[in-house]
């Protein structure tokens, strides 16, 4: 065999179909997120877009969690759209109201949910943070702002330690029974130069070790380890040649199935692996009977599911297919 294995251990507490996830972060939250989602886990992804360094992650959960508002002084304008620092380019609006309206519903959504929410994943792009020169505030995002409007640094080690536990503290404060998954971005920042990429990526991988010594209820899921030391061959990376292409995306999704979930929902995302497939089937004629008895069997298949999980929108997606 032509490549060292990555054999993290499974986990004593699973991950059930029932649990509320949320996942924040780097693209790694997105990927695994989606993932979810699409094998009918209840998850909320990335609600304030993809965030990249810890410190952003860690204020906007802090913020729901104590029921504060974003303030429009964080607001800027470029070429008449709107944007917030602490926020993804995803939610910017040409409406500076909407912006916040929006904004602010996310974070009273998530402040909701915390009481909830089961497994908590966080995924840590980058160590390397831009501060506003005027008030020192660490910004999730520059949004083409002149660079000289921010200082430029690594985040310090007990800098994002000291980040987690106040954020540790606060959910944990709502729901005792919360747990975290960590997981470093296996993604590299090109333009910070790859040199200046693996110091950040050291500094986030350091963090996630103290933090999982130092705390009950947090793991850490291989993911950077099992992109950089077992799929280290570049036909796993997307064009770009920096991120993980699909190939990559459904190996990790693997991994993580096999720490995580149970035999009874590893049996269930099998079966339901065939029933999108199904779903996802486009024929020439759906008008023909042999599509419309695929539609029928289809829905049988289908209502087996139904007291396990929630499949209406399925159902009225191959109901409005029948003649």
């Amino acid at each position: 065999m032509f490549r060292t294995k990555v054999i993290p251990r499974p986990s004593p507490t699973k991950i059930e179909l029932s649990h509320a996830i949320l996942a924040m972060g780097s693209c790694f939250a997105q990927h695994i997120g989606q993932k979810l989602q699409d094998h009918k886990f209840n998850v909320n992804i990335n609600p304030f877009g993809t965030l990249f360094n810890p410190q952003s992650i860690f204020k906007l959960v802090d913020q729901a969690a104590l029921n504060k508002h974003l303030e429009a002084l964080e607001i800027v304008e470029t070429q008449g759209v709107f944007h917030h620092f602490d926020l993804h380019s995803d939610l910017s609006n040409i409406d500076k109201d909407d912006l916040l309206i929006n904004a602010n519903y996310k974070l009273r959504e998530v402040g909701t949910q915390l009481s909830t929410t089961s497994v908590i994943i966080y995924t840590f792009g980058t160590s390397l943070v831009y501060e506003l020169k005027k008030n020192g505030e660490i910004v999730a995002n520059c949004h083409k702002i002149p660079s000289d409007q921010f200082n430029r640094r690594f985040l310090e080690i007990d800098e994002i330690i000291q980040g987690f536990k106040v954020n540790y503290d606060l959910v944990k404060s709502m729901n005792r029974d919360a747990r975290f998954i960590l997981t470093v971005s296996p993604v590299r920042h090109q333009k910070e130069s790859f040199e200046q990429n693996n110091v950040s990526k050291s500094i986030l991988r350091i963090s996630c070790e103290k933090i999982v010594e130092m705390f009950p209820n947090v793991e850490y899921f291989p993911a950077f380890e099992i992109m950089m030391d077992e799929l280290r061959d570049y036909r796993f990376y997307a064009e770009d040649m920096l991120h993980p292409n699909s190939v990559a995306i459904d190996y990790i999704w693997q991994k993580f199935g096999d720490v995580y979930f149970s035999d009874q929902v590893r049996e269930f995302l099998l079966k339901w692996d065939k029933v999108r497939k199904a779903l996802n089937h486009r024929p020439f004629n759906n008008k023909t009977q042999q599509h419309q008895l695929f539609i029928n069997k289809t829905i049988s298949l289908l209502n087996e599911f139904k007291d396990l999980i929630d499949i209406q929108v399925e159902l009225k997606l191959l109901n409005a297919q029948l003649r």
